[in-house]
């Protein structure tokens, strides 16, 4: 077992088998590679993209259904040779994790990123940022309206 100190959690222990590989990286982020998605009884449904290698760099995540429910997912095929899958299709058993990285810059206003959701494949330990083609959704989509049953407003 190893384990890493963090700024947020301290000490974290883990198992080879938990890391998840981003072989690209993330945007603005290349040079990470290794991550934990640590999940903590008290902050669910939220979860922490925790580095291995930088003990200050950890995205908050939620799953992108809770962030907004009819989001379209899109997978492009350089998306899905990082993540070890068929050009077309899903193999059985392969479970994906959508996550959209949550942004806190205005604490009374915070934002989720669904132009680039996170994509994680934990059967294999992989994922990646996939930035999307078109300009459906933003990276700054706000968490809350003015109205509380409504859908966020997607961006043009």
């Amino acid at each position: 077992m190893q384990s890493i100190e963090t700024l947020r959690f301290g000490q974290v222990r883990f198992d080879e088998h938990e890391v998840i590989e981003f072989p690209a990286g993330l945007p603005g982020f290349e040079q990470e590679n290794r991550f934990l998605l640590i999940e903590t009884e008290e902050s669910l449904p939220l979860k922490f993209l925790q580095s291995i290698s930088s003990p200050q760099l950890s995205f908050v995540c939620a799953p992108l259904p809770l962030v907004l429910a009819k989001y379209e997912a899109v997978l492009p095929r350089q998306d899905r040779e990082l993540l070890a899958m068929p050009p077309e299709g899903v193999a059985p058993g392969t479970v994906l994790e959508w996550l959209a990285i949550l942004c806190f810059a205005r604490p009374d206003a915070p934002t989720a990123n669904l132009l680039g959701p996170l994509v994680i494949r934990r059967d294999v330990g992989l994922g990646v940022q996939s930035i999307r083609e078109d300009s459906r959704y933003s990276a700054r989509q706000p968490l809350f309206t003015a109205t509380p049953a409504a859908e966020p407003a997607l961006c043009s």
